[in-house]
């Protein structure tokens, strides 16, 4: 058969055609989707961009909110609070859980809640306040400036009680009930009675930071 001119050149441009079409759809196709994830990308480093521009103009009243914050903390802790003898440390301590724990019982109206043991651990000196660091200290990065010259205790102590009690507990050792600035990074709780009729009574593990008093 042969070809008259016109049948060529419609054969010729679908032959085009078709190489447009593999063209757009091996590369032409990649490299728009390619294109397109890199404007999305900008997008959101964009994005990230005014949201740090955003932070650093309220960095410097973080900043003084922070200091403000610190210097009343120290206040508190050397104003407010008498000073104590480091050998009498642990003996006010357990002096002031125990009224607090009895004030808890009361007012929550919870005759479980109360102390197992307590176990002390060692003194720890103060370090200037700014102070790197000693390597491998566990904590002593989340320790604020204001505190780092403050001597401390972590006493170990198994308590049981209701759960509502203990949240009490934590709120007025919050309140400085204690007389004394405390800290406490974790706690344990499991039930100590299967199928309990009512709120259970547990088991608690809570490690507290007690910071020693030095006034002013």
């Amino acid at each position: 058969m042969t070809l008259t001119t016109p049948m060529k050149i419609i054969l010729a441009l679908l032959v085009i055609a078709l190489i447009a079409v593999g063209f757009w759809l091996l590369d032409w196709q990649h490299k728009h989707t390619e294109l397109a994830g890199v404007k999305q990308q900008k997008a959101d480093l964009q994005a990230k961009l005014e949201q740090n521009r955003e932070l650093v103009k309220a960095l410097p009243v973080l900043t003084r909110e922070k200091a403000d914050l610190e210097e009343k903390l120290r206040q508190v802790v050397q104003t407010d609070l008498v000073a104590e003898k480091p050998e009498l440390f642990v003996a006010n301590y357990i002096k002031q859980i125990e009224r607090v724990m009895l004030e808890e019982r009361v007012r929550m109206s919870d005759p479980t809640f109360d102390i197992v043991n307590i176990q002390p651990g060692a003194l720890t000196s103060s370090s200037p306040a700014g102070a790197a660091p000693e390597e491998g200290a566990e904590g002593a990065d989340a320790t604020p400036d204001a505190l780092k010259s403050f001597p401390t205790r972590v006493f170990n102590m198994s308590m049981r009680g209701k759960y509502a009690t203990l949240i009490d507990f934590l709120y007025q050792l919050g309140a400085l009930k204690l007389e004394r600035l405390v800290t406490i990074d974790k706690i344990a709780l499991s039930p100590t009675e299967k199928n309990p009729a009512g709120s259970p009574t547990l088991t608690i593990t809570i490690p507290i930071t007690a910071y020693m008093r030095q006034g002013g």
